[in-house]
């Protein structure tokens, strides 16, 4: 079996920097020399997309997924094919796409006896960042911990993550700021009332897909009781501003414009989207993550409890 070295620059520090040399990679699979032409060139093409602004580099990054499973049903049972899947779940990590990113990195490490121990650690490094992108912190444990027999440095890393890390029952961080159209938005003035934040950006593909799920939601909690907060990753004011007027956005909006390394994200620990937030009455934290009906229920469960109470 020949030694593998997929190099790629440096520069692309979210995307790549962690998986830039493959060794041995799947050790029980046939390669193909077309197949790793091929899977060279996408490659090359990610780190490429990976130096542009999100908006500019969407569609390229949905070309490089069809041109990803094109060559999975090209060269299927191929060493190639197999690495093609883990490049898919990196790209749809990138995008936002969590949850199919994780189906993806559990197909290959359904591979786990064919493949040697540094593609298993990044299969499991990248698994356990979309875990967390989707809030699911318990999983994202469970990985690490596995991660660590293998990388203790890599996972190591991730400990420092979690420890910052916002956590169920924690008083959520306040805040002072503005929303887009300039009117002031701080944690404190809602207080005695269930706040939703949702973190995402119009760039992002998975919080558009998720825009009507959002707006039903809206449709169903919106009220005196219930006070929702978008936190944008945009990088343009003006696109986010033309964006909410056109699709009929009814909550305040913040725009961070520097895509994770703004107050609110920096805050609430948050580097994927899209992920939202419930806070309770009293600004606790009762749930992160993306899934509707959860968030219907708890909401609804708190505001049951505070009439009760009064």
């Amino acid at each position: 079996m020949r030694k593998k070295s997929f190099l790629i620059s440096t520069i692309t520090v979210t995307f790549f920097s962690f998986w830039l040399i493959f060794n041995d990679n799947a050790m029980g699979l046939r390669q193909d020399a077309d197949a790793g032409l091929q899977l060279g060139m996408i490659r090359k093409d990610l780190a490429t997309y990976s130096k542009m602004k999100p908006t500019d580099a969407r569609e390229y990054y949905e070309d490089a997924l069809n041109e990803l499973h094109a060559l999975i049903d090209i060269f299927a049972g191929t060493e190639e094919a197999l690495e093609a899947k883990f490049y898919i779940g990196a790209t749809l990590n990138l995008l936002g796409n969590n949850d199919d990113a994780i189906e993806y990195f559990d197909d290959v490490l359904n591979f786990k006896e064919e493949i040697d121990k540094n593609f298993q650690a990044r299969l499991l490094y990248f698994k356990a960042k979309s875990l967390l992108g989707s809030g699911r912190v318990e999983e994202a444990k469970d990985v690490i911990a596995e991660l660590r027999i293998i990388e203790p440095g890599a996972a190591n890393t991730f400990g420092k993550e979690l420890g910052g890390t916002m956590r169920i029952g924690m008083s959520a961080p306040d805040f002072h700021t503005k929303d887009f159209e300039g009117n002031p938005v701080y944690l404190s003035q809602y207080e005695g009332k269930v706040v939703i934040m949702n973190f995402w950006a119009t760039w992002n593909d998975q919080c558009l897909k998720e825009l009507p799920e959002i707006k039903k939601l809206y449709r169903k909690l919106n009220g005196p009781e219930v006070q929702f907060i978008g936190i944008s990753s945009d990088d343009n004011i003006d696109d986010l501003r033309g964006f909410v007027r056109q699709h009929n956005i009814e909550w305040p909006q913040i725009c961070e414009e520097m895509r994770y390394k703004g107050l609110m994200s920096k805050l609430y620990d948050v580097n994927r989207i899209p992920i939202m937030f419930v806070l309770d009455q009293k600004g606790k934290v009762q749930y992160i993550g993306n899934k509707k009906k959860k968030i219907e229920q708890i909401v609804t469960t708190l505001i049951v409890r505070a009439e009760k109470r009064s």
